[in-house]
């Protein structure tokens, strides 16, 4: 990996990442996170969304920095990566920051209460291994996605 021309980091990507990428944190062993990746990859045509697996150490450090835990629960969505204004959404806001930039008409979800985005993501991330399954390891990435993840796998 190269190093970090303002940090001197070999852990930092954000030279890997376009100006206006967010890097979303995702459950590697969950196979509706991976299909959802797989979803937001053929939908993102302006190369945006860049992943990596919360399982990871790329994951750890960068919320390290803003106090959190990793929780494969949680998804994350990480906005000026290596930055002084580098952020973290978690669940209901990270989606804010996903879906309107893959759908204009999801902008709407800009109107709902955040608490109630947050809900229905807990209460789907509670049952999502039952509904579709859940792999014995973080899942590598394949051909063309495998530019778009960062680190791999843990």
């Amino acid at each position: 990996m190269l190093a970090c021309f303002r940090c001197g980091s070999s852990q930092c990507v954000a030279p890997l990442l376009p100006e206006n990428a967010i890097l979303l944190l995702v459950d590697g062993t969950c196979i509706f996170c991976n299909r959802l990746v797989s979803f937001i990859l053929r939908r993102d045509r302006r190369g945006i969304f860049h992943f990596t697996h919360v399982q990871g150490e790329l994951a750890r450090n960068i919320l390290a920095r803003h106090g959190l835990a990793p929780d494969p629960d949680v998804i994350y969505a990480v906005l000026d990566l290596e930055k002084s204004s580098e952020r973290v959404c978690r669940d209901g806001e990270a989606a804010r920051q996903i879906w309107p930039r893959l759908f204009w008409f999801a902008a709407v979800l800009r109107l709902v209460p955040l608490f109630l985005l947050d809900v229905q993501y807990r209460l789907f991330a509670k049952i999502r291994y039952r509904l579709f399954g859940q792999a014995e390891a973080c899942l590598v990435p394949s051909g063309d996605e495998r530019r778009r993840f960062l680190a791999g796998a843990p």
